[in-house]
């Protein structure tokens, strides 16, 4: 009986460490998580005798993401080539492109990887600059047909959810208030069990039932 208690106890006490370790840790550790990756194929093609991105809008959802971009050309065209490229407002890069595949010729892919840190920035390597827009949204080119009539360009646009909203830390008060009362709880519950597994166990307690048992006060 009172190996069975004690086992009882320690179980308790386990899960209720995890119960509660559990969420606070996601809400004090997620600022130290990495930030989440996006993989995205993109076609570099001539569709009706325009140049165009078969994907010519990547949608994050959050900032900072990590975006990876595999560009494929496969242009039907013999020796057309294309790129993937995101030029810098920085005012005297060194590079004029804060990403760029190169020229690919027709059968070539290139990916190129970068990080959305804000709705016109990139960080990528060790540069963290502005990049060029396309209205509100990161403009990505083809450079050898940026200026056709019907011009080769894309976006990288950010979603609704990476907007900050009052609604999540409504929830982050209202979590912390649960995991008040589950933790006191939790803890009335481990006094009681303990009372019990000590109670079972003390010498004195088994020598009043003896006494009991014999007729003695």
């Amino acid at each position: 009986m009172k190996a069975r208690a004690a086992t009882v106890a320690v179980l308790v006490g386990v899960l209720l460490v995890i119960s509660l370790d559990g969420p606070l840790a996601n809400t004090s550790r997620a600022e130290d998580l990495p930030p989440p990756k996006l993989f995205v194929t993109i076609w570099a093609t001539t569709v009706g005798g325009n140049q165009v991105f078969e994907k010519d809008t990547i949608t994050i959802t959050q900032i900072p993401t990590v975006v990876n971009v595999t560009v494929m050309n496969v242009d039907p065209i013999a020796g057309m080539q294309h790129t993937f490229t995101i030029r810098s407002t920085a005012a005297s890069p060194p590079d004029p492109y804060l990403v760029d595949t190169g020229f690919l010729d027709p059968g070539q892919e290139k990916s190129v990887e970068f990080t959305v840190v804000a709705a016109d920035r990139l960080l990528v390597g060790t540069r963290n600059e502005t990049a060029e827009l396309l209205g509100p949204s990161i403009k990505f080119v083809c450079l050898p047909h940026e200026h056709n009539a019907v011009p080769m360009v894309g976006t990288i646009v950010i979603g609704t959810a990476a907007q900050p909203t009052a609604e999540p830390e409504k929830g982050v008060f209202l979590r912390a208030y649960w995991i008040g009362v589950l933790g006191m709880l939790g803890t009335l519950l481990l006094v009681g069990i303990s009372y019990f597994v000590i109670k079972s166990s003390s010498t004195h307690f088994r020598d009043h039932h003896e006494h009991i048992r014999r007729g003695l006060p």
